[in-house]
Parts: structure tokens; C-alpha cells; sequence
């Protein structure tokens, strides 16, 4: 086994971790938020801001670290799926350590100094933020298995069209909670 392989493995479990742990906590949230109390769904966010340090951190930078090393030690360079991927995840942990994480310390002390009820607002905005991160995680994923060339205009629009999407759907105004 060379050490491309192993980056591979590496390169793979991580982003497995990362992508497939923060989609199935946004899972967690959303389903919890139609039926759980107010107390409920902040202590889902609590596990959350717990968990961005201590998993979600280390794992996107080993999902980084590991593709720098492989981008080199596989010889592919600077095509187009490793741009895009790369500028991705770095948009990606930018956006969780500064505004997703940020987010849900906010709900956390919002919901210790006035009540779990003040927080659901900025709970619901920071599960739709965190849909628009999980848009354009999925879409990294995608150009890491197909490796797309830069003459692959149908790809690109397609990802544009669901990234766009996603941002419409994030940033359309909230409905009135029940």
C-alpha cells in the first residue's frame, strides 16, 4: 500500500465524518424542531457547539490536510475538482467557524439568559444557514467523484443551480413560530 492510498482512506473517512455527522445533527434538529420543547431542541444545539470543537474542527482539518497531502503525493494538481474542492471547504470551515458556531453560542446564551422559548428564532436561522453549508459540502463531495475538467459547463451550472437553491432557501424569510 503506497501513501496515496492511505491518504485516499484518510482523505475519504474524514470527509465521511464531517459531511455525514453535521448532515445527520441538521437531520437531528430539523426533526426535533417540529415536535421536541423548546428545552429540547437547545439541548440538540448544546450537543452541537460542543461538538464543533472538538469533532467538526479536527475532522475538516483532517479532511484538508489529507487532500493537500494526496492533491500532491496522487500528482493531480491543480484541476478543477481540486480548486473547487478546495476553495469549498476552505468557504465551508470559514462559514461553520464563523457563523454557524457563532449561531448556536448565541442560542445557547440567549436560552441561559432569557428562557429556551428567546433562542428558537436563531435556532431555526442557524439550521437553515447550516442547510446552505451542507449544499455546497454536498457539492464538494460531488466533484470529488466525478473530477469534472473545466470544459464540463452542464456540471458547474448544475452545482450553481442546487448551491443557489439552497441559498434562496436559506435566506427566504422565517415563518411565525407555532
Amino acid at each position: 500500500m503506497d501513501l496515496s492510498t492511505i491518504l485516499k482512506f484518510v482523505h475519504v473517512i474524514a470527509a465521511l465524518l464531517w459531511v455525514g455527522g453535521g448532515a445527520t445533527m441538521i437531520l437531528a434538529g430539523i426533526a426535533r424542531a417540529r415536535s421536541a420543547s423548546a428545552d429540547d431542541q437547545l439541548a440538540h444545539v448544546r450537543t452541537l457547539a460542543f461538538l464543533a470543537p472538538r469533532f467538526f474542527v479536527p475532522v475538516s482539518l483532517a479532511t484538508l490536510g489529507s487532500g493537500l497531502a494526496l492533491l500532491f503525493s496522487a500528482g493531480w494538481g491543480w484541476q478543477p475538482f481540486t480548486i473547487l474542492g478546495l476553495a469549498g471547504v476552505v468557504f465551508t470551515s470559514l462559514f461553520g467557524a464563523l457563523v454557524l458556531g457563532p449561531s448556536c453560542e448565541k442560542a445557547v446564551k440567549m436560552a441561559e439568559a432569557w428562557g429556551a422559548v428567546s433562542a428558537l428564532s436563531t435556532v431555526r436561522r442557524a439550521y437553515r444557514l447550516a442547510v446552505l453549508d451542507y449544499a455546497i459540502q454536498f457539492s464538494i463531495v460531488f466533484l470529488m467523484v466525478v473530477k469534472p475538467s473545466w470544459q464540463d459547463f452542464a456540471i458547474f451550472a448544475g452545482l450553481a443551480a442546487v448551491v443557489a437553491m439552497a441559498a434562496l432557501a436559506t435566506f427566504r424569510p422565517l415563518g411565525r413560530l407555532a
